[in-house]
């Protein structure tokens, strides 16, 4: 008779999902003291477990409810809450906050105006988590298999701290970047795209054919050097790619809809 052993793989994808959440963590602390290049690392790691997670879990077929919530919790500390108490240290760090506090007409408003944006960008992750969950077993129409229903939290992350990436990019130099106005913009707008139902591409279910996924692989080679060499010119250029690629998204949702509900007549 066979012993029954203990069962280890359900383990694997949640201690990649606690990793995923320990970084996201560990990005808040690093945003605390000033360590603007740690904390977005951090959060970009959080990111790629975030990523490995699920894949091992699918993989190892120990895919399960605990698992889908235990991430939900991740994604909101490390791209909900994270993301924005990074850009608010950043834009309000101490000399700015003293500059800031010498005009009267600041002292007493400053500070909390420009804490709504963070306070928004949370609750803008929490909301589109939760839909995730209720929706997990709800069937899509097939002209949704190609797109997520707005930004995923992860990308929505990114977009929130693009300006802070841009900023290292130039050298820091473009201090345009760093005015609250700015920080602002960005941080609604990851906001608004992660709780809406904007249709954005979905690149693992997205059919290629051969000359397109040749293409793919070449643009991620030059992405990948440039992410050895020059990794916040890298990261700057797929941010922007990525904003470039919400319109073009939209437009080819609505073409996938047109077909599908003309071959439905």
């Amino acid at each position: 008779m066979k012993e029954s052993g203990l069962n280890l793989r359900p383990v694997f994808p949640n201690a990649l999902t606690m990793i995923a959440l320990a970084f996201g963590v560990s990005s808040l602390n690093m945003a605390f003291w000033g360590q603007w290049k740690m904390a977005v690392l951090f959060i970009i790691l959080s990111a790629l477990f975030d990523f490995f997670d699920g894949k091992v879990a699918r993989m190892l077929g120990v895919s399960s409810k605990f698992g889908a919530e235990l991430d939900s919790l991740s994604d909101f500390v490390s791209f909900g809450v994270a993301p924005g108490f990074l850009m608010y240290q950043w834009t309000m760090n101490p000399a700015m906050r003293i500059d800031v506090l010498k005009d009267l007409a600041f002292r007493s408003d400053a500070v909390g105006v420009y804490w709504v944006f963070v306070l928004f960008l949370a609750m803008c992750c929490a909301a589109r988590l939760a839909r995730f969950n209720t929706m997990l077993d709800d069937k899509m129409p097939p002209y949704w298999t190609h797109f997520f229903m707005g930004v995923p939290a992860p990308a929505g992350a990114f977009l929130a701290i693009l300006p802070l990436i841009l900023w290292f990019a130039s050298g820091e130099t473009w201090q345009v970047l760093k005015t609250p106005a700015v920080v602002g913009f960005f941080l609604v707008f990851s906001g608004v795209m992660m709780a809406s139902k904007i249709p954005t591409i979905c690149l693992k279910h997205l059919h290629l054919n051969a000359r397109h996924r040749t293409l793919l692989m070449i643009l991620s080679l030059v992405f990948i050097a440039l992410l050895v060499t020059t990794p916040f010119v890298a990261l700057s250029v797929g941010g922007v790619f990525y904003l470039l690629s919400i319109p073009a998204g939209i437009l080819y949702f609505i073409k996938e809809r047109r077909i599908y509900l003309q071959k439905g007549k």
